[in-house]
């Protein structure tokens, strides 16, 4: 018996270098939807904060203050990383051309959820 080595298929250089091209420029932009989901959570909480403070030094107050709505705006920052590494693992094999299409449908999908959540906290505070 000789031992026959399997072939093995190589992906061309451009390919490689293309998928990562796609990966760095998809983690650029899923960052920096993450920077502003914890931009929106400091800012939120600050004016949580002011409010209720406000309405202590009032008289009656304590009963109109509000809370501070954490599971959405920890959920509105996890949205982009999760599409990130969702599409990461699906796109690991993929050709390029899969590879930056589903990257472009879950940017557009982890963006839909992150403004629907950016619009919605807002609403839930309405002082």
């Amino acid at each position: 018996m000789t031992g026959a080595v399997p072939a093995t298929t190589r992906r061309p250089s451009a390919t490689v270098v293309g998928r990562v091209v796609v990966w760095v420029v998809f983690a650029v932009l899923f960052a920096y939807m993450t920077a502003q989901a914890v931009g929106n959570l400091a800012q939120i909480a600050q004016r949580v904060e002011a409010f209720n403070a406000f309405l202590e030094t009032t008289s009656g107050g304590d009963s109109l203050q509000t809370s501070t709505p954490w599971l959405w705006l920890v959920l509105d920052i996890l949205i982009a990383p999760v599409a990130f590494v969702v599409a990461l693992v699906v796109t690991r094999r993929a050709s390029l051309r899969v590879t930056l299409a589903v990257f472009v449908v879950a940017f557009a999908g982890a963006g839909a959820l992150w403004l629907d959540l950016q619009l919605f906290v807002p609403t839930l505070l309405d002082f």
